[in-house]
């Protein structure tokens, strides 16, 4: 059962922000290389700390959360996702394990490329590849300045760059 009204994400995958510069057929190629996982309510996607599944991720129905876990506070929501978001995405350009956990808020839909898939595509269609690295660029580029206003906000300055330096 349909609790919103569909997304333009959930209704038509070339609006989702990382196909969003390729052509149909470069879509279509990227697609039929990405798995469809579906996940019910409280289901964990990944795992903070673990290494596997590794590769991108795109929300296609449904909504996520982005959990961390640290020993004074336990588990803390850190964001929502929601179609159109992309996650694993530092796993997939760095192999180490999974910054957050990511689970399933209600029934959600998800797209998985493999770091493995990546690569045939990178190999077979170079100028696809560079296209769906380009948007995954524009994307993390869009959470630094969120994250970057979050700490403006929320840290002193001195500590922030003490930080950078490390």
């Amino acid at each position: 059962m349909q609790l919103h009204e569909p997304t333009p994400c959930e209704k038509n995958p070339e609006t989702c922000p990382i196909f969003r510069t390729m052509a149909t057929d470069e879509r279509e190629l990227v697609l039929s290389l990405m798995d469809t996982e579906f996940f019910q309510c409280g289901r964990n996607v990944l795992l903070e700390r673990n290494l596997h599944p590794q590769g991108l991720w795109v929300v296609r129905k449904g909504n996520l959360e982005v959990l961390h876990f640290d020993q004074a506070n336990g588990e803390q929501q850190m964001a929502m996702l929601h179609p159109g978001a992309i996650f694993g995405e530092i796993s997939f350009f760095d192999p180490q394990p999974h910054t957050a956990t990511i689970r399933a808020v209600e029934e959600t839909e998800c797209l998985h490329l493999s770091v493995e898939k990546f690569h045939d595509l990178e190999l077979q269609h170079p100028r696809t590849a560079i296209k769906l690295l380009v948007n995954m660029g524009r994307m993390l580029a869009a959470k630094m300045r969120r994250a970057d206003r979050m700490l403006f906000h929320h840290v002193p300055s001195t500590s922030f760059l003490a930080k950078i330096d490390d």
